[in-house]
């Protein structure tokens, strides 16, 4: 556990709670029986603790206008011992702001503090004193209407209402016909048997009605998240003798993420645009297979090799230093594996691991085995990274990577520590279990940020402080079906990370997984999941996985595939301005990538009560279609204009794309879009301006400068913006530190740039959005007239201008 009551915070206020006593107040000589409320004030938030000696100990929380955020009823506080669940009911004496609080078992009492944390933070400390305590839980009222979204990477819900959630990092979830099968292969530490089991689960919920619940303990806990017909109160439950938690206020959902992930900090921030394109991964020999998606012209900034470097060693010098040169010279990034733990028989490596103390203990002392099973069985030991010595020697087989030409790896596993092993620290095994993979990515963190180059570092597994050392996230493993732990929960998993701190994540295209019972992935599921994966923080392909029999499993290179494959990497390389650029406002405020509407339209149910689409960025509403043979699909467009992109674009494979006659639609209602095979429904914002790369480039990657391969950098003095004005105001990115301002008042259209360079503007706009009588008879770049093509038609311009890196375009009607 965390205790993050710390001193300093004591200073927030002149009023406050104060730190939790490590041992239960004596009750022999309890303080006056006051009922003055204690009042503590952390920014705008405020809490509001009742405690009168003899009386009901509860909390308020309230924002500046006086409204409860959140409250603690007087009964909130359990004990569970082997004999059950004892409440903590009546204050038994105050000191300070710590309360001690009786139960029906004068052997057991409970103490609780409240204390400011931050701007519009509390930290909530509850310890159970007594012996036999083995878990603390603590109640906060639900109001009806409420959903709970966040709770980190999660398969079977966005929306956790009525369900009881474990915060554990497990190796799951799985089907249910996997889940027999599996259960013979998985250590059972890390088996995950539960709908809601994930790799990467934060003990964090989010209230659409505008704040959020962080439990800070490491211990495996429990969220019991109330409906409004069934019960009244959440219930956050910690397998310890003390919970720590804290709350944050709002008064916005964004608000309060907003806050949550400044606390615990955000992912960095990619070092290469390479993490923005297109990833393919090759099966079998990879050169060639480079060489064959150039020759069909996509574009491709990622090669995933199969090589692992653990844990059992299969890489070889020579060869993956020819392999890595030649890739390079294609014009790709190349990545490997690394897992936390190592081969028994992978020598030296092992021995040196044992001689150097670099490996977990079990609860004898002896070095930690067990099993690792994928297509073959292997004894494996886990890296002990609490320890210098762990650390070290886990650096130097990265190191190793790098020197063979690799540009990242994935870093995969680290769910199997089990709940009673000794560490170099001395954490307890159940603390243990989930602070591992913090610490297994940390140490990997700290060597990327030594590293000669930029790398590409992507994880399954997470907990809490995970977030801030994991640049891009993957939803590890899904299975290759349309419904539960496949497409449909892909989806899931991306809006559920994103409600949860998370932005640069994306899913394995195409699933990993068939087993026996198992659907078999079909060309049209791999389309949907290819034309869904152009839409999330990282397009990756999944070539490869586990399938056991059945038909040959599809490919991109198939013709039924190709042309979606094309266009999408087409189109997501072109989008990478807009795609890094979203980045930004994640790093200043926390907003993914994929956001969920309540992030973005809190005072709307009905964008709130939205699980299966999403703003991708602040302009691209993304609905994927996640059920087969569909042709249309319901979508909700939020307040605003819309743009139907299907509708108003012909984009060609090879990024060439014209605009068309379309018509915009008011939000705040639901529609019907167009889905075919080749088809995401996509909704453009009305008012946005959206930068594009030239369709000439191949790779976002820093290599294959002179080969003839189009480079980000051979772009860099050119733009496309994709453009639907209307009347009013609204920003938006340009790309990376670059920001871009489009107003439509007084007869014209302005674009204000804030940019890095002068550059070459290519304008595609759709002026759809503006009465019918607006038609633009002059255009000016910078204040220097510039030819234009105006379709009256379609209403349809385009032009191209140049303009300075704070360069101004205006747009004149008519009659102006």
């Amino acid at each position: 556990m965390r205790n993050r009551l710390l001193l300093a915070s004591l200073a927030v206020a002149p009023l406050t709670c104060g730190l939790l006593a490590a041992a239960p107040l004596s009750s022999a000589a309890p303080t006056a029986p006051s009922r003055a409320p204690i009042v503590s004030t952390a920014g705008d938030l405020e809490a509001v603790v009742t405690a009168p000696v003899g009386g009901d100990w509860s909390v308020r929380f309230t924002d500046r206008a006086g409204t409860v955020v959140a409250s603690v009823a007087h009964d909130a506080i359990g004990l569970e011992t082997a004999a059950g669940r004892v409440l903590a009911d009546h204050v038994v004496a105050v000191d300070g702001g710590v309360v001690e609080l009786g139960t029906s078992d004068p052997a057991l009492t409970a103490t609780v503090s409240v204390v400011p944390d931050g701007d519009g933070v509390f930290a909530v400390s509850v310890a159970g004193h007594g012996d036999g305590v083995t878990g603390v839980s603590l109640d906060l009222v639900a109001p009806g209407g409420e959903r709970y979204l966040g709770l980190g990477e999660r398969s079977d819900a966005v929306d956790h209402r009525g369900k009881s959630v474990l915060n554990r990092v497990m190796d799951g979830p799985y089907t249910q016909s996997q889940a027999e099968i599996v259960r013979l292969f998985v250590p059972e530490p890390g088996l995950g048997k539960r709908p809601d089991s994930t790799y990467y689960p934060i003990p964090w919920v989010l209230s659409t009605a505008g704040y959020g619940v962080l439990v800070d303990n490491d211990e495996d806990s429990t969220f019991e998240l109330a409906t409004p017909k069934h019960r009244t109160v959440n219930r956050f439950s910690v397998e310890s003798d003390e919970l720590d938690l804290r709350v944050f206020g709002g008064p916005t959902p964004a608000r309060a993420l907003a806050r949550m992930t400044a606390a615990i900090g955000r992912q960095p921030e990619p070092e290469t645009a390479a993490v923005y394109g297109a990833w393919f991964q090759p099966r079998g020999d990879a050169v060639a297979q480079i060489d064959d998606q150039r020759s069909r012209g996509v574009p491709v900034s990622v090669a995933q090799t199969y090589v692992h470097y653990l844990p059992c060693g299969s890489q070889d010098t020579e060869r993956e230093r020819a392999m890595t040169a030649a890739l390079h010279e294609r014009g790709v990034a190349v990545t490997t594996y690394f897992n936390p733990m190592v081969c028994q028989d992978y020598q030296p490596a092992y021995d040196q691991g044992l001689e150097a103390d670099a490996f977990t203990r079990a609860a004898d002392g002896s070095v930690l085995t067990y099993p690792y099973n994928t297509a073959s069985h292997f004894e494996v030991s886990q890296i002990d990274f609490s320890a210098d010595a762990g650390r070290d020697y886990f650096k130097q087989l990265l190191q190793e990577s790098v020197d063979d030409g690799y540009d990242g790896w994935m870093e995969d596993f680290g769910e199997y520590t089990p709940d009673d092993v000794i560490s170099a620290d001395g954490t307890p095994g159940p603390a243990m279990h989930n602070r591992y993979v913090e610490q297994y990515h940390a140490t990997a963190r700290e060597f990327e940020e030594s590293a000669p180059r930029p790398l590409l570092r992507f994880s399954r597994s997470g907990w809490t402080d995970a977030v801030k050392e994991t640049t891009i996230v993957w939803g590890g493993d899904p299975t290759t079906g349309w419904g539960f732990d496949g497409l449909t929960s892909s989806v899931t998993q991306g809006i559920t990370m994103g409600t949860s701190g998370v932005t640069t994540w994306g899913p394995d295209i195409g699933g990993f997984m068939t087993l026996p019972g198992d659907p078999y992935l079909t060309p049209e599921l791999l389309n949907r999941w290819i034309q869904y994966g152009a839409f999330t923080g990282v397009m990756r392909l999944q070539s490869g996985g586990i399938q056991f029999a059945g038909p040959t499993k599809p490919l991109v290179t198939d013709p039924e595939v190709q042309p979606v494959w094309k266009t999408y990497t087409r189109l997501r390389t072109m989008l990478y301005p807009y795609v890094a650029g979203s980045h930004d406002a994640y790093q200043s405020s926390g907003l993914p990538l994929m956001r969920h509407l309540a992030l973005t339209h809190p005072d709307d149910p009905r964008a709130a009560a939205s699980d299966d689409e999403y703003l991708f960025g602040r302009d691209l509403l993304v609905a994927p279609v996640t059920t087969e043979r569909t042709s249309r699909r319901e979508v909700y467009l939020p307040r605003g204009r819309w743009l139907e992109l299907a509708n108003a674009w012909t984009f060609r494979q090879d990024g060439r794309f014209t605009l068309k006659r379309a018509t915009m639609t008011p939000g705040g209602r639901t529609v019907k879009a167009s889905a075919p095979l080749d088809t995401i429904p996509v909704f453009l914002r009305g008012g946005a301006v959206v930068p594009m790369l030239p369709r000439t480039v191949d790779t976002l990657s820093e290599y294959g400068d002179g080969t003839g391969i189009g480079a980000l950098a051979d772009a860099a003095g050119r733009r496309t913006l994709l453009a639907a004005p209307v009347a009013g105001t609204s920003r938006g990115t340009l790309g990376p530190d670059e920001t871009l301002t489009s107003q439509v008042r007084s007869g014209a259209w302005t674009v204000r740039l804030d940019g890095a360079q002068a550059r070459t503007y290519d304008l595609r706009a759709t002026l759809t959005g503006l009465a019918p009588s607006w038609t633009p008879c002059r255009v000016e770049a910078d204040g220097a007239k510039v030819p234009f093509d105006y379709d009256a038609a379609s209403r349809v311009l385009t032009l191209s201008a140049g303009l300075a890196a704070d360069g101004v375009l205006r747009v004149v009607a008519c009659g102006r």
